[in-house]
């Protein structure tokens, strides 16, 4: 027994490397196995003053049936990584992003946001429209002048830091079929679906 509690201890660097290494691979090997693809999910970016957002079990019921989930990542808007956040989630990654008008910018509509064709306007209940050169690129669902809002559930900040929000759709979003040409609609519109069901929320 004391000669086999000398080698362990000879050798325990080894045995721990061999544990954490399988540890890694094993970690590795789960995520891979259980990860959600781009294609069976949809994701909403919300930047605003909220930390979470409370309703997303309603979104989670509403969604097509091709998807397995609804992801939604709400960041605040002051808080030091928010540009980080935005970057990496939202203009990046999200299928829909709720933003204040600060970050409505031509460049990031042109850069960042799907144009919403005449055809689906009609579709989506708003406030008005972020438009540049008669595009439009956002719906808005924040009025700051009659505190107007169509989704009551986020908190789009008082006095000086209110603004108007508008929902945007991200321009390589898998699944927003046919928003920027009505005659390419097809089955892939999670995205539509659920924006359309945040804006009854």
């Amino acid at each position: 027994m004391k000669t086999f509690f000398i080698k362990i201890r000879k050798n325990i660097w080894a045995y721990l490397i061999c544990i954490f290494a399988f540890i890694i691979i094993w970690s590795s090997v789960f995520g891979f196995l259980t990860r959600i693809s781009p294609q069976e999910k949809v994701s909403v970016f919300i930047g605003s003053y909220s930390q979470s957002f409370e309703k997303a079990q309603e979104l989670q019921k509403s969604r097509p049936e091709y998807l397995k989930t609804v992801e939604i990542n709400a960041r605040v808007l002051n808080s030091m990584y928010f540009d980080v956040y935005l970057s990496m989630f939202g203009y990046s990654r999200a299928d829909i992003m709720i933003l204040p008008e600060s970050l409505a910018t031509r460049e990031n509509c042109e850069l960042y946001f799907a144009e919403i064709s005449d055809a689906y306007l009609g579709q989506f209940e708003n406030l008005g429209l972020c438009e540049y050169d008669g595009k439009a690129y956002g719906l808005k669902i924040h009025d700051k002048e009659t505190q107007s809002s169509l989704i009551s559930c986020i908190n789009y900040g008082e006095g000086d830091k209110e603004e108007n929000y508008y929902l945007f759709f991200g321009k390589n979003s898998l699944h927003i079929s046919g928003l920027t040409e009505a005659d390419k609609k097809n089955e892939w519109d999670g995205a539509i679906k659920i924006a359309q069901k945040l804006l009854e929320l």
